[in-house]
């Protein structure tokens, strides 16, 4: 999919009460934070949440995350599954059940806040 038709693509699953993933920390194998985007009345609202607020509150309309290919043209939103290991659950795009997360190489969800923070600052005019 050109990267130019995901904004609409995310808007559709936002709309059908899907969840999607822009970002997050995984730690040896282990989410700790991630950075959501769900509708809200009307709008998309971003939130961080833990690996235990994932699994606790997966939605049934499924949940995806954000994929951009290398040479920035071109991406995806691909979803994610949720599937109980041996000691944990855990969450996967590429359809193994190798037991750590794995989120399609999203940013750290500290570049994001980061991100976020630059777009929000009032510069002083010329």
């Amino acid at each position: 999919m050109k990267k130019n038709q995901l904004p609409d693509k995310a808007k559709e699953l936002l709309e059908n009460g899907s969840v999607l993933i822009t970002g997050a920390d995984v730690k040896d194998g282990v989410a700790e934070r991630i950075q959501v985007y769900f509708a809200d009345d009307g709008e998309a609202v971003m939130d961080i949440i833990s690996k235990d607020d994932l699994v606790q509150n997966f939605p049934d309309e499924g949940v995806f995350v954000l994929y951009t290919a290398n040479d920035g043209k071109t991406g995806e939103l691909r979803q994610l599954e949720m599937f109980e290991g041996e000691e944990d659950m855990y969450f996967r795009t590429d359809k193994t059940r190798d037991e750590s997360d794995e989120f399609a190489g999203v940013p750290t969800v500290s570049f994001m806040e980061t991100v976020e923070s630059i777009c929000a600052l009032k510069l002083k005019k010329a």
